[in-house]
């Protein structure tokens, strides 16, 4: 048989190679992980019973882990020492003692003694399920961790039960940890399970803190409402259990108006919360009028403006989450303040002597509840080295240097500029530059436009809110506009920068967030919101500082039992380019040679600064600086009845009081006594005065600013008040007008000059004269041709003060 030939591929020899053999059977892994027979992706992606597994292997080591810290933790044997009386020592910058405090006032007593629907307000306001619950609230207690998470985890958020709290306060301490919430918990449970609901209730109600140095519920009846825990009604419990959440922000007798309306919603909360778990009945409810707590027992010490600095170093703390308010109160702290002694007296002095010196209220009634806030902060460091609360803390509760609802009238025009020099104003499509001497239309009645040409509207009609007296300005500069704070031009700039961004940027200065009336109507430019006087201190000293912004604080340094507790870092923050605060600064300094604020000039150094009167004259302001401090003055009047703000129109035998009177006055005193010894510092210059290129002109979309959702304020907005430009930022025309300025001579005669004089005549001057002539008071009527200031030099040289 013939040989066969192998076929292509075949090996030789003509047989085909055996199959190779498995060598060893493949192991199975434990976890098929990057998962086999699968490429690329889907290798790395697990399956469902991976995911399961994970799971609940992690579920199991939570429980296992929970177990063991259950079993290892024990209720502690002994309470802690919060309850320990101890003093808290609060002191000068320099270290020498301002007072004691922290004396703590507590008397238990048996559940039994206090009513049942009083018991039941507690339970309503903190924990309405206590009587069924297991000690903890799962709900409640991951809520509070999620508020911590989106605050930014500088502190764990509420959400604790009655056993809780009570766990908190008998054996831990006040700090907000995660592993303190851990143990707080932990303890909870196994209370719940060895003590009755009861003896706990009782022990919450003997150890929360309300306030006014008043440990527990008898404590409390007593410092509130003069009576014993057993004589309470169900509306002055109810108030009581409202005082939990927040002991000082809610004590009425002990805060402003606004403060008050958030402690009565918490009472109706508390009482509504009643109704709900039907312990009261909606006609028992419908009845109840909010119950007037007694004025505080001020501790001794606390007289005259110690107890001031007190409560603003005791907010600073509590606001910064440094320290709890129940473990402040139970006391042992040295807090090394940063207030001056020389210059807190000088402050206190100069307001006292002009309120003497001023106000007569038994001899007019226009004199009767004036009232004056003031604050000065370092410019640099941010040390509040003086403030003026009140004439005495055990007689006026609420701080009028901290309190947040007067409204600041054109002192806050200043950020309006700021703003307008950063981000540039809107015209058309267009996004072009500003500078103090952009001009915009003066004139009284101008109707305030949208960067699209349409006007704002108020009540139905395009909104123009008119200069003070009525006075028309012509064509001005932005810089001329401060000087003689024509509202019409910064009304305008505000809705061409933005009200959005001029809001941001007044933030970027300093001024809280949360301020009262900060918002984006369109009239906030004219002053509408209510920072407190250490708020407007603070937020100039950001200007005065070539606006590098150090946030106000007045703890220097904190130390319990000996070991320093930690504060916040006092970090520089750029808020402005130099060149943009500089700005300011030379804009603000010439509102004091030529303007509004012309009495200042009598401190005889460089300072810059802004008037501000608000509706009805209501309320009236000077806040200025010099390169090393800035200080702030507002003075109001409110109805000692009502709380109402009243008008000062008459107040001290004036026709009004405006900010270029006594609240200048004031802060020129203050000034003088404060630099004292200081050597006398120049303010930088812009690098470019004329500003031109530090916004490039863009076709960027409009900015923000849209038709209010609601109206302009119009009987809450400052009276200075005015129009829109009439075209963009015009050219170098010179600013024409009908009026004179703001501060008077003393006599009439032929020719007023620009700062008045002894003459007044047919021409005012921006100080007409206040006789005599045409020139009147306050400068309401003068000349057709109104002189302007010359243009900025590089030093501002500082004149004689103006006559008076």
């Amino acid at each position: 048989m013939a040989k066969q030939t192998p076929g292509p591929g075949a090996p030789a020899g003509g047989r085909p190679p055996a199959a190779p053999a498995v060598s060893a059977v493949r192991r199975r892994r434990l976890v098929d992980y990057p998962r086999s027979g699968r490429t690329g992706v889907r290798r790395w992606i697990p399956s469902f019973k991976h995911v399961a597994t994970t799971v609940l292997l992690g579920l199991g080591l939570l429980f296992l882990g929970v177990g063991v810290v259950y079993a290892i933790t024990p209720i502690p044997s002994h309470a802690n020492a919060t309850a320990t009386k101890q003093s808290n020592i609060w002191q000068w910058s320099d270290g020498s003692e301002i007072v004691r405090t922290g004396s703590t006032n507590r008397q238990n007593v048996p559940l039994s003694t206090v009513p049942k629907p009083v018991q039941q307000a507690f339970l309503a306001a903190e924990n309405r399920s206590f009587y069924t619950d297991s000690g903890i609230s799962l709900t409640g207690t991951l809520r509070g961790l999620a508020k911590s998470v989106t605050s930014g985890g500088s502190s764990l958020q509420g959400g604790s039960t009655i056993t809780q709290q009570y766990v908190k306060n008998l054996y831990l301490t006040q700090e907000q940890t995660l592993s303190r919430k851990f143990k707080e918990a932990v303890i909870a449970i196994k209370m719940d399970r060895t003590e009755s609901k009861d003896d706990i209730l009782e022990g919450y109600l003997n150890t929360v803190y309300f306030g006014r140095g008043a440990y527990g519920i008898q404590a409390a009846a007593q410092a509130y409402y003069g009576v014993d825990a057993s004589q309470l009604t169900v509306e002055q419990g109810a108030y009581l259990a409202a005082l939990v959440n927040a002991p000082s922000a809610y004590d009425v007798k002990n805060t402003t108006a606004r403060g008050r309306a958030n402690a009565i919603a918490r009472w109706n909360y508390v009482l509504d919360g009643m109704v709900k778990s039907k312990w009261l009945t909606a006609e028992q409810r419908a009845a109840m009028v909010f119950p007037e707590p007694l004025d505080p027992q001020t501790q001794p010490g606390l007289e005259g403006m110690n107890g001031y600095l007190v409560e603003t170093a005791k907010q600073y703390l509590l606001e910064n989450n440094i320290v709890d308010e129940q473990l402040l109160a139970a006391g042992g702290y040295t807090i090394k303040t940063t207030f001056d002694k020389a210059k807190t007296q000088a402050m206190y002095d100069t307001v006292q002597n002009s309120l003497a010196d001023n106000l007569d209220p038994e001899a007019r009634a226009k004199d009767v509840g004036v009232r004056v806030g003031g604050a000065s902060v370092e410019v640099g460091t941010g040390k509040i080295v003086a403030i003026y609360g009140g004439p005495n803390y055990v007689k006026q509760y609420v701080n009028s240097a901290t309190r947040r609802d007067v409204q600041v009238g054109s002192t806050f025009k200043p950020y309006v500029l700021a703003s307008g020099l950063r981000e540039g104003a809107q015209k058309g499509k267009k996004r072009v530059p500003v500078t103090p001497q952009t001009r915009y239309d003066g004139d009284d009645d101008v109707v305030i436009t949208y960067p699209n040409g349409k006007p704002v509207m108020e009540g139905g009609k395009p909104w123009q809110p008119g200069n003070e007296d009525g006075r028309d300005y012509g064509m001005v500069t932005l810089s001329r506009a401060m000087d003689v704070s024509a509202n019409t031009v910064y009304a305008q700039l505000g809705v061409d920068v933005g009200t959005d961004r001029v809001v941001e940027d007044a933030v970027r200065a300093g001024l809280p967030e949360n301020t009262p009336g900060l918002n984006t109507n369109p009239a906030v430019s004219l002053g509408t919101a209510s920072p407190s006087a250490l708020d407007m201190a603070g937020s100039y000293a950001t200007f005065a500082g070539q606006g590098t912004r150090v946030d106000a604080y007045s703890v220097e340094q904190l130390t319990r039992n000996g070991n320093e507790i930690g504060l916040p870092d006092h970090d520089k923050k750029s808020a402005y380019s130099e060149d943009e605060a500089n700005s300011v600064n030379e804009v603000l300094q010439s509102v004091v040679q030529t303007g509004t604020g012309a009495r200042a000039r009598a401190l005889g150094r460089p300072a810059a600064g802004k008037t501000g009167t608000t509706d009805e004259n209501k309320s009236a302001w000077f806040v200025g600086y010099t390169p090393q401090l800035s200080t702030a003055i507002g003075m109001f009047r409110q109805n000692p009845t009502t709380n109402e703000f009243e008008s000062m129109n008459g107040t001290a035998g004036l026709a009004r009081v405006d900010g270029g009177n006594l609240p200048t006055r004031m802060w020129t005193d203050y000034m003088k006594a404060a630099l004292a010894g200081e050597p006398v510092v120049d303010f930088e210059v812009p690098a470019d005065n004329s500003n031109d290129n530090r916004v490039p002109e863009t076709t960027a979309p409009p900015a923000t600013t849209a038709p209010p959702t609601t109206a302009p304020p119009t009987t809450t907005a400052p009276p200075e008040t005015s129009g829109p430009p009439t075209s963009g930022p015009p050219t170098s025309a010179p600013p024409t007008g009908s009026t004179g300025g703001s501060n008077g001579g003393s006599t009439g005669g032929s020719t007023g000059g620009s700062s008045g004089g002894s003459t007044g005549g047919s021409t005012g001057g921006s100080n007409g004269g206040s006789s005599g002539g045409s020139g009147g008071n306050a400068g309401s009527s003068g000349g057709s041709t109104p002189t302007g200031p010359p243009p900025p030099t590089n030093r501002i040289v500082v004149p004689p003060p103006p006559t008076e």
